[in-house]
């Protein structure tokens, strides 16, 4: 795949076959395996219309006897379908576990190139405790068709709100990561009435405003050279802070196992509306939902800079920056999120 000049919203979220190589990368330090040709996407970068798999495991990869880790609680959640628009949309419903059966859903948005299932499981059994947790797929990404042709970044946004009126509910509370988070806020923007509380985590709001990653960030993951392996371990240096990785040597054990397929092209396509995006920074002032930003304070993908100042413009937002945290988060650190996400939503 070609690297595209990126600024603001076309930041790393506009290389998403890149990142799947990470993935697989961390497929491959779990599995120990010594190469990494056969992985899903190709050694030049370049996409295809084959599907390829981004397999990550949360436990150490079983030995000889061949046993298997236990379903995580995503997983034990059946897939359905619901049609929105032109799309056949995937989604899961965990919970409510706890008592709190009339509290208001939470839907979470995923981001770039990612599936529902790769959401951490410890985060989302934590926020499943006191309210059902809505994950689903985006257009063209594992369960959700894949119309094909390109589209807007807004265009996930309408699906969101489709999904909305499809799966029966009134309002919502919208929790999107990343390239999920700057679609919650295209979501909340002019689908305000459907949105009660809003959490962007590591998102930001596009157009000239948007802090990007730095121009090392920037060379680190367009750099093509070495193997499949090599390149993504090298990206895996970019999502966890230094100090993290050297303390959990064996952090890729806490990324989830991931099943689901999605194609380079559909990948591509969504790279493509992310790299056109103008941004919502005008429109996010005129929020009225309780919004919370989170950030990491060393995530070098999606700078903090951005959720600081997005705070200052939407009118009574909340911001946590958790210091020592890198863009996932919800991996480092799954229950110290989800203590600062149910903590808002109860409010």
């Amino acid at each position: 795949m070609r690297a595209r000049p990126c600024s603001g919203a076309c930041g790393w979220r506009a290389l998403g076959v890149t990142l799947a190589v990470a993935a697989s990368a961390l497929a491959l330090a779990a599995c120990g395996a010594a190469s990494a040709g056969s992985g899903g996407a190709t050694g030049s970068g370049s996409a295809s219309a084959s599907p390829i798999t981004i397999p990550v495991t949360s436990s150490p990869v079983p030995g000889a006897s061949g046993s298997s880790p236990a379903p995580s609680v995503i997983e034990q959640a059946p897939v359905q379908h619901v049609k929105v628009g032109d799309l056949d949309v995937g989604y899961r419903t965990i919970g409510p576990f706890g008592a709190a059966a009339d509290s208001t859903p939470l839907l979470m948005i995923m981001g770039s190139s990612g599936t529902m299932d790769m959401w951490s499981p410890q985060f989302v059994n934590d926020l499943a405790q006191g309210r059902e947790v809505v994950v689903f797929d985006n257009r063209g990404m594992g369960e959700t068709d894949d119309p094909g042709g390109a589209h807007r970044l807004s265009q996930l946004a309408d699906d969101t709100a489709g999904l909305i009126k499809a799966l029966g509910f009134s309002k919502v509370d919208v929790l999107g990561w990343s390239m999920g988070g700057d679609v919650a806020l295209d979501l909340t923007v002019r689908y305000l009435a459907e949105v009660r509380r809003l959490v962007s985590y590591a998102g930001d709001a596009g157009g000239s405003h948007a802090i990007p990653m730095s121009k090392e960030t920037l060379a680190v993951m367009t750099d093509m050279s070495g193997t499949v392996e090599q390149r993504g371990m090298r990206l895996l240096t970019l999502l966890f802070p230094a100090s993290y990785r050297d303390a959990n040597p064996k952090y890729y054990e806490s990324f989830p196992q991931t099943k689901e397929q999605t194609s380079a092209k559909a990948i591509e396509r969504q790279d493509a509306a992310i790299g056109e995006w103008k941004g919502v920074w005008s429109g996010i002032r005129s929020i009225t939902a309780p919004t919370l930003f989170v950030t990491g304070a060393e995530d070098v993908i999606a700078p903090a800079e951005n959720a600081k100042l997005m705070a200052a413009v939407v009118p009574g937002a909340e911001l946590t920056v958790i210091p020592g945290a890198g863009h996932r988060l919800m991996y480092q650190d799954p229950q110290k999120l989800a203590a600062v996400v149910m903590d808002f939503l109860d409010k």
